[in-house]
């Protein structure tokens, strides 16, 4: 007979170990795995960053504003402080800087009638030069700063008030400019030999040409340079001294030693 164990019916089958593990960390990660946000969730934090960047933004501009309205007051009060330490020595030596200041300009032109005879008893030949020139130029008119003194300028105590007397107005003659290039002989006639009388290009260097300046500038005072030079200086140191920061300004133009240089 033999002999057999006989199995038992009411033995616990466990399930295999490999599953539980695969089924356990499944759960685990649906457990730990982030919600997911909601349209309405992504629209509110889209806003917030929105709302912060523009709190940035609005700081950055209200701090640059600031800034540039402090430097403006500062010059604002710099300048009104430099008022009263500026001196009329200083404005004097600014103003002096400009040596001979042109302020107008005048185009002329003038007609030159030149005649040249020998003297003495040559003089009763029948020998002469002649030349008519119409010459023109341009004139220059203005101030010669360097009359300018410390007595030109007066400035009150509480440094609002100035007055200043600028030299008279004066053309300046040798600083005349002659268009010859537009300028011409319009008759001529020599019958002087270069042995008694100049020659040609000798008499126009030496007579014609500072004769043509003297007339320009005369034809220019006729024309009113001065009265002009007069008005446009005194509205320019106006301006000039305004800028400076008085609150009150004269200038006055001398009338003595006025007319050229």
């Amino acid at each position: 007979m033999t002999n057999q164990r006989a199995e038992n019916p009411y033995t616990l089958v466990q399930p295999p170990l490999s599953q539980e593990t695969s089924a356990l960390s499944t759960n685990a990660q649906i457990s730990t795995a982030p919600p997911r946000r909601t349209a309405l969730e992504s629209i509110l934090r889209f806003l917030g960053f929105s709302l912060l960047g523009a709190a940035l933004l609005t700081a950055v501009i209200a701090l640059g504003s600031g800034w540039l309205l402090r430097d403006t007051a500062r010059g604002i009060f710099d300048r009104s402080t430099a008022t009263t330490v500026i001196n009329g020595q200083a404005i004097v030596a600014s103003i002096k800087q400009a040596n001979k200041q042109i302020m107008v300009e005048h185009y002329n032109t003038v007609d030159i009638d030149y005649s040249e005879a020998p003297a003495g008893w040559l003089g009763l030949l029948p020998i002469q030069q002649n030349f008519v020139l119409l010459l023109k130029g341009r004139v220059p008119a203005g101030f010669d700063l360097e009359k300018l003194n410390e007595e030109s300028i007066w400035i009150s105590a509480d440094g609002r008030r100035v007055q200043l007397v600028l030299p008279p107005p004066v053309i300046f003659t040798e600083n005349i400019a002659l268009d010859l290039e537009n300028s011409r002989i319009l008759g001529e006639s020599d019958t002087c030999p270069d042995f008694i009388c100049q020659d040609q290009l000798s008499t126009l260097q030496e007579q014609l040409l500072p004769q043509g300046r003297r007339l320009l500038a005369e034809a220019s005072m006729r024309s009113g340079i001065l009265e002009g030079v007069a008005q446009d200086g005194q509205r320019y140191y106006e301006q000039f001294l305004t800028a400076l920061g008085f609150e009150e300004v004269r200038v006055v133009i001398s009338a003595e030693g006025a007319g050229e240089d």
